[in-house]
């Protein structure tokens, strides 16, 4: 019984610790723009109402009314490709996000998301509608490379 206790602490000491959060969101999001959520809100007259706000933390969206070019010299509102994209991920499913670093941009915190297992912001740089924030080091940049070969959202 003595050897088990020794490896307990043993393993407490050197089991590698889960990052700590500064906060813990959890609730429904609605999805102000392809970058922000509203955590704990309610959709009424197609507008979130109720919540906190939070940015997603790895990728970055374009504006809500901005196009992009397409290859035939066309555009197609990316913006609010975006947004509709981040809403589906958000559809009726609880979300909890993680305010991990203390970052924040224009006074809203960045975050982690996440619904269910999957990182929304993840979710967004892979469908291509979203692109890796290359501020961050080799954050999403393979997912960034997998929505570019296979022409997705913005790499069409």
């Amino acid at each position: 019984m003595r050897s088990f206790w020794a490896l307990v602490a043993v393993a407490a000491v050197w089991w590698p610790t889960a990052a700590s959060a500064d906060a813990v969101i959890t609730g429904r999001g609605c999805a102000i723009d392809g970058n922000t959520i509203q955590v704990g809100s309610k959709l009424k007259d197609n507008k979130c109402w109720g919540g906190i706000n939070v940015r997603l933390h790895g990728s970055i969206a374009k504006e809500l009314d901005e196009q992009c070019p397409t290859s035939d010299g066309n555009s197609w509102p990316c913006g609010r490709a975006a947004r509709f994209s981040l809403a589906q991920l958000l559809k009726r499913r609880s979300i909890t996000c993680y305010h991990i670093d203390g970052a924040f941009k224009d006074n809203v915190p960045m975050v982690t998301c996440l619904s269910g297992r999957k990182d929304l912001a993840l979710e967004m740089v892979l469908q291509g509608v979203a692109e890796a924030a290359h501020d961050e080091p080799r954050r999403y940049e393979l997912e960034e490379a997998d929505a570019k070969k296979a022409k997705r959202g913005l790499w069409k």
